[in-house]
């Protein structure tokens, strides 16, 4: 709904609060300024509410306290997202919630380093975690000392979107043990040094792990031997090193050779970006790790699915046409791959 409409929203949010004792899982878009019940829904319970999702609108910033204190007196909440278009610095760590249940924080807020730290500290069980805007805003926040070091024994899946160069504050002061999955959107530059510290200190086994990050061919390939355990790998390749032979030979499993190659429990790759390896060489790995993968001697997983996503402003008509009559061969053979063109 458009937020300049005209629309009375009070009734229904009002008849839509009045069964609040039958809350258990809510999402709110709140394009304010409302009135109504709203305004005294801090005077309400919701007993069975167990996630609740809120998306604030410009002039709904004085619904903000209302609600909350609504939340902190939910004894069964334990998963909550926080969101709004204002692109506004938010104090989160400062909102009164039920923060010890939580096990499933997301948020997009601008928020910087340190308050998703405290966010972190206040969440003892939390196990999904996103913060979509990481930001430093006006002026730089104090450095974090260096002894300080976050320890969350439950989180099985971070997400990293950082819009300055912090993201390697993360890696220098968390310690994550069970932590699977793990997704990466920043254009900084790449402290290899950080993640591998932050990898070896957490002893975490890796699952999952998406990157939308700016890393160079030689850096990923370090990364990546860091990984072993590893089933699901998205990477976008850059324009500035560009996914290619050596990348791609480094994924690619030789049955006689005495090294393993990379990644050996691999199960589902995802490309994008830019792709440029040799002709051939890309159905090579692919192959090597489906075909071999299924025979008795293997020493890999065999792939069960492949997505290789080509931008049409980067890869022309006919090398489109060359990837996709690459790929079917091997689809036509079994292995899940599908070749998706986007602008």
């Amino acid at each position: 709904m458009d937020i300049d409409d005209e629309v009375d929203l009070d009734p229904i949010l009002d008849l839509f609060i009045s069964f609040i004792e039958r809350w258990e899982d809510v999402q709110l878009d709140l394009v304010g300024p409302l009135c109504g019940s709203i305004s005294s829904i801090h005077l309400l319970r919701a007993p069975l509410l167990r996630r609740f999702e809120v998306h604030f609108y410009p002039k709904a910033d004085d619904l903000i306290d209302p609600l909350l204190s609504m939340l902190s007196t939910s004894p069964h909440l334990t998963e909550f997202g926080s969101y709004d278009t204002c692109d506004a610095e938010v104090p989160i760590a400062e909102f009164v919630l039920p923060w010890s249940q939580l096990t499933r924080f997301e948020t997009d807020h601008y928020l910087e380093v340190g308050e998703c730290f405290k966010v972190l500290c206040l969440c003892p069980n939390l196990v999904d975690c996103t913060f979509d805007a990481v930001a430093t805003f006006g002026e730089p926040p104090p450095p974090i000392p260096h002894d300080v070091l976050i320890v969350r024994q439950h989180v099985h899946a971070l997400t990293l979107a950082t819009r300055d160069d912090n993201l390697y504050k993360f890696f220098d002061h968390l310690t994550l043990p069970a932590l699977s999955a793990l997704t990466l959107f920043s254009g900084d530059d790449w402290r290899h040094v950080s993640f591998e510290a932050f990898i070896s200190r957490s002893g975490c086994s890796l699952k999952t792990i998406k990157l939308h990050i700016t890393v160079s061919t030689d850096q990923l390939i370090v990364l990546l031997s860091l990984l072993p355990t590893l089933r699901e790998f998205y990477i976008e390749g850059s324009e500035f090193d560009p996914l290619g032979n050596a990348f791609f030979n480094s994924l690619t499993y030789n049955e006689t050779a005495k090294e393993l190659c990379l990644c050996p429990a691999l199960e589902v790759i995802t490309l994008g970006g830019f792709i440029v390896p040799s002709n051939g060489m890309l159905a090579k790995m692919l192959k090597s790790r489906y075909y071999l993968g299924r025979s008795k001697s293997r020493r890999v997983a065999c792939l069960q699915r492949v997505s290789v996503m080509l931008d049409v402003c980067r890869h022309g008509y006919d090398e489109r046409v060359a990837y996709c009559k690459e790929l079917k061969k091997i689809r036509k053979k079994g292995l899940d791959v599908t070749v998706d063109c986007y602008i």
